[in-house]
């Protein structure tokens, strides 16, 4: 045994006990049935579309952690210029579950962004492959 181990039990101690901390303090929860997908569930909410009668119906987002350091990676990569991107997810009842994101190659100036049709054809592409590796999430 190397006398180092003793240290990395402290610091890993340590390293836990600061990012239990930091999910106390900003409300993390680990939900795995929030990445269950019912398509039948989907389909018919998607056919009543309630947030079209209430333009407030809608009253959070849970965020994927991958979903968002993808927007961010993103939204940084652009540097002053704007960028677009899809997020993939779900509605679950007044809630947007959001469980990926993805950039779409386009070229943006300072004040807006215009997707062509090879952005486009990179949506369908995307979506069409998530679903075939069984990712049914729209």
């Amino acid at each position: 045994m190397s006398s180092d181990q003793p240290m990395e039990s402290s610091m890993s101690s340590s390293t836990s006990m600061a990012f239990r901390n930091w999910q106390m303090a900003n409300n993390v929860e680990s939900l795995e049935t929030i990445y269950q997908y019912d398509a039948a569930e989907q389909q018919a909410i998607r056919a009543v579309k309630p947030w079209e009668k209430d333009p407030h119906y809608f009253k959070e987002i849970r965020i994927a952690a991958l979903a968002l350091l993808k927007m961010v990676m993103h939204a940084r990569s652009g540097g002053n210029l704007e960028v677009m991107g899809l997020v993939q997810g779900k509605v679950d009842a007044n809630t947007l579950v959001v469980v990926d994101s993805f950039a779409l190659p386009v070229e943006g100036t300072e004040t807006r962004v215009n997707a062509q049709a090879q952005a486009y054809e990179y949506m369908t592409t995307y979506t069409d492959s998530s679903e075939a590796v069984g990712r049914l999430h729209k």
